[in-house]
């Protein structure tokens, strides 16, 4: 009998220092990705900075404003009609490579509306920065650390991470309690490659609505 007890507990021991390991490597996981997402804010920060405006410090930033503002009514306008297509086209792998372009274009809503707002409050308060020709070396830079942010993003499959509001929104009021912290989603990030063999899946337009917080109308 002891003997049995003592193989059974054994594999739990096991699966308990596996779970355990899987959470820390997770972590460290969540970590590296937000270094994705820090590199990719800050080459496409960098490149509005060069070459938006830079002899206009409050034009370029009311710019930003602008723009981050319309293209997140578009986001939200075709968010809808994507999901819908995406009914009718359930069968194709293609719809990931959508996906990611609605994220990239979810990554310019926020970037560029975080990006107006800060710099017209420094412009209010007097420290914004100060006019200046278009610097084409500092957007190269730029371009390279977004670039690198969007490929280490993209290795670990998880390119929304760089999504921030007001495309993504959180409520205080929703559960779970201490939800603030979310892991980079257990062993995903092991083949983050895995599910390009296969369509993604589809929800059905109520689930969707659902789960994306849309009101059906």
């Amino acid at each position: 009998m002891a003997a049995a007890m003592a193989s059974v507990a054994r594999p739990m021991s096991e699966t308990r220092l596996t779970a355990r390991c899987t959470i820390y490597c997770d972590w460290l996981v969540s970590l590296i990705i937000a270094t994705g997402v820090v590199f990719a804010w800050r080459g496409a920060w960098n490149i509005c900075d060069s070459l938006l405006l830079p002899q206009q410090p409050l034009w370029s930033a009311a710019a930003r404003l602008i723009g981050g503002s319309v293209l997140f009514v578009v986001a939200c306008v075709i968010q809808p009609s994507l999901a819908a297509w995406a009914r009718h086209h359930d069968r194709t792998r293609c719809l990931w490579l959508v996906d990611a372009l609605y994220t990239y274009l979810s990554f310019w809503v926020s970037m560029l509306t975080w990006n107006g707002v800060w710099y017209i409050y420094d412009q209010v308060v007097g420290m914004g920065l100060a006019p200046a020709p278009p610097d084409w070396a500092h957007a190269r830079q730029g371009a390279i650390s977004h670039a690198l942010g969007l490929l280490l993003l993209g290795s670990l499959g998880a390119l929304r991470n760089s999504v921030a509001a007001p495309m993504v929104i959180s409520s205080d009021a929703v559960a779970p309690i201490f939800g603030a912290g979310v892991t980079a989603g257990v062993g995903t990030w092991l083949n983050p490659f895995e599910r390009l063999k296969r369509p993604p899946a589809v929800q059905s337009r109520g689930d969707w609505h659902r789960a994306v917080g849309v009101p059906v109308l």
